[in-house]
């Protein structure tokens, strides 16, 4: 029996299509990778929206507490019964840097105008 060597052909043909397999398989695991990576934007991206609609719910939320707390303070002594004016009175030490600010509005929502002219500049 004489040695014969076997052709190469069938052997290049088979190392061809092994690296087919290889390429598809890593062409597959780069879009698997994509699509993870695009859903862990989304999910990012919803965990933020979830924050910036809870802190605007909290900011809302304050603003209706402040609102409240200035109506219980300021209420007995405009004559409406909320609760008694002795208590008011000791809880209007704690709400004197908002009373500045209300001040303030009032101040200004006096003379619209003026304040109008007077951030443009000059004597009007």
């Amino acid at each position: 029996m004489v040695f014969q060597p076997l052709p190469l052909y069938p052997l290049f043909a088979y190392l061809v299509c092994g690296l087919y397999i290889v390429y598809g398989l890593f062409n597959m695991l780069r879009k698997i990778l994509s699509y993870l990576r695009e859903l862990f934007m989304f999910i990012r991206g919803v965990q933020r929206a979830l924050i910036e609609n809870s802190v605007s719910a909290l900011e809302e939320e304050y603003i209706e507490l402040e609102t409240a707390f200035l109506l219980m303070v300021l209420g007995p002594l405009v004559g409406l019964k909320t609760i008694t004016p002795l208590l008011s009175l000791e809880l209007l030490e704690v709400a004197s840097s908002e009373l500045k600010v209300l001040e303030s509005r009032a101040f200004k929502g006096e003379d619209v105008l003026g304040d109008l002219m007077a951030s443009l500049g000059g004597e009007w």
